[in-house]
């Protein structure tokens, strides 16, 4: 009888452990947030540190050059189209060559599609005329809070407007957290 008794007793302790806060079990949850960026090159960037070395003949941009931006994120590819949150971060070029610029990019998207709500810390190297890129997913706050994963994106379109240009990009970012 005592041994039944103990068995209980250490089936509740580990059972007990088991529970997160709020008395559910954790379980491992993920999402895949499908979204555009509205890029207004031209408007919505700052170039923070000058080029450390010049373009290389065919490029726009040179070795060092760093600028900070915010960007709109849409439901839709149209920039009309139903607004998600924002982008936040820099990108520092860190390997430019005439065939192709490389981009070291530190960003936070600011989510909130009615239902969900909260921010992404993303990072990663990208050579924007190689398709598609992807970054690393390296936490976030909100329902977002721990999150890790990766986030693909791809180029779409981009349109002169008076000011510079509009470059819509694509991205699906899949989220792992660990509840």
């Amino acid at each position: 009888m005592a041994l039944r008794k103990l068995l209980c007793v250490a089936l509740f302790v580990i059972a007990s452990a088991s529970l997160g806060p709020g008395g559910t079990a954790n379980q491992a949850f993920s999402v895949v947030l499908k979204f555009y960026l509205q890029q207004q090159f031209g408007v919505n960037e700052l170039g923070m540190v000058p080029a450390a070395r010049s373009p290389v003949q065919g490029t726009n941009t040179g070795f060092g050059q760093e600028v900070v931006y915010e960007f709109t994120v849409t439901a839709g590819k149209s920039p009309q189209s139903k607004v998600l949150g924002y982008v936040r971060g820099t990108a520092i070029v860190v390997n430019n060559t005439a065939a192709s610029t490389t981009f070291f990019v530190q960003n936070v998207i600011h989510y909130d599609n009615g239902n969900v709500r909260g921010t992404l810390s993303q990072q990663g190297e990208a050579i924007f005329s190689s398709v598609p890129w992807e970054y690393a997913i390296t936490g976030g706050t909100g329902v977002f809070r721990n999150a890790y994963g990766f986030n693909v994106g791809r180029f779409i379109s981009s349109t002169p407007t008076p000011n510079g240009n509009l470059i819509t990009t694509y991205y699906e970012a899949s989220v792992f957290l660990d509840r």
